[in-house]
Formats: C-alpha cells, sequence, structure tokens
C-alpha cells in the first residue's frame, strides 16, 4: 500500500514538473504582435541572417511551403514578380519549415529550377528549416501563407487567391482588409501535403 502512494505521489510529481517545464507556444492570429525572432539559415538571398525587425515598415509575405509542394512551387513567379514590382515595399520569404526529408541539395534544385523557368533570375530569399517562424503559427500542410504588416502585426493569413497586387496594395496602405482564409490542410497518413 505504502509502495502504492508512493508511486501514485512521484507519478504527480513528475506531471506537475513537466507541465511547468513544457513550453506553451500561442499561435499567432490576425491582429496579433509578430515576435522580433531570429531568421536563420536563408539561401537565395542578399543576406544569411536576419530578423523581423530588419523589414520594418515593409509587408512581409511569409510563403510556407516544401520541395514536394508542386502548387506551392508553381506560385513563386508570381511572388517573384510581386517583390520585384512592389521594390522596397514588401519583402517575401519563402519559408521551408524544420523537416527530416528537406535537404539543403532540394532547395538548390528549386532555386536551379526556378532560373531555368524564367528570364530573370530567382531572387527570393528561402528559409530553410525553418523552425523560429514556423512555431508562431497552426497549420497541418501547405501552401500557408501569413502576411506581416509593416506595422509588425499580423495583417491576413490568407488563401493563395488573394495574393494581388491590389490586396498588397492596401494592405501598404494601412486599409483594414478581409481576406478569405487560408484553409487548414490536414494532412493524410503517408502524404505530405493535399
Amino acid at each position: 500500500m505504502k509502495l502504492k502512494i508512493c508511486l501514485m505521489g512521484l507519478l504527480c510529481l513528475f506531471f506537475q514538473v513537466n507541465a511547468q517545464t513544457k513550453p506553451t507556444t500561442k499561435h499567432l492570429e490576425v491582429g496579433d504582435k509578430m515576435p522580433d525572432v531570429q531568421i536563420t539559415n536563408i539561401m537565395n538571398g542578399k543576406f544569411k541572417t536576419a530578423k523581423i525587425s530588419d523589414f520594418k515598415g515593409k509587408l512581409i509575405i511569409l510563403d510556407f511551403w516544401n520541395s514536394f509542394c508542386a502548387g506551392c512551387i508553381a506560385g513563386f513567379p508570381k511572388l517573384d514578380s510581386l517583390q520585384r514590382q512592389f521594390k522596397g515595399k514588401i519583402q517575401v520569404l519563402l519559408v521551408n519549415p524544420e523537416s527530416d526529408h528537406e535537404t539543403e541539395r532540394s532547395m538548390k534544385i528549386v532555386i536551379d529550377r526556378m532560373n531555368t523557368w524564367s528570364d530573370l533570375p530567382f531572387k527570393l530569399p528561402i528559409v530553410f528549416h525553418d523552425k523560429a517562424i514556423s512555431e508562431n503559427f497552426s497549420f497541418h500542410g501547405v501552401p500557408f501563407m501569413v502576411w506581416i504588416g509593416p506595422d509588425g502585426t499580423i495583417a491576413a493569413i490568407p488563401d493563395k487567391s488573394e495574393l494581388t497586387k491590389e490586396n498588397i496594395g492596401q494592405v501598404l496602405t494601412g486599409k483594414k482588409i478581409t481576406l478569405k482564409r487560408s484553409v487548414d490542410r490536414i494532412l493524410s497518413p503517408g502524404k505530405e501535403n493535399l
């Protein structure tokens, strides 16, 4: 009997300590302030590391993707075009969430393909094996997009169809906009994305 009580006490203590030491991440929503996270592992850009605050005053478009998502990669030329069109006003970051199956080689293959498909050099920065940005959002598949307004708050978590120069222009002028929200893509067992 004493052994059972002792074991129950140890289990209670274990769960209490475990609950206290386990970090709880609040997933950000529209209107929340984006933390000034340190971004590392940046490929294909002018910079290798950055902080969110480095892009203050710009609309930051985070496009979450992976190298197995053909729909994600098909959207890169449009993002590249918008980055050029709104030069100095927006910063597109292609965010590749931390994963066991992604490699630096797979990123370079995507970059090489993008350069082959276009007359202009592909210049969008890729945040490779990201955890710092991704852990702030709740999503189960890609593509997934987040817009951080020039003031550092989450302006939208839009569907890809909402990626237009008109919508970008409205965010840049400080207008509150309501965009169709990105549908959460639940992964099926054994599937990478839908």
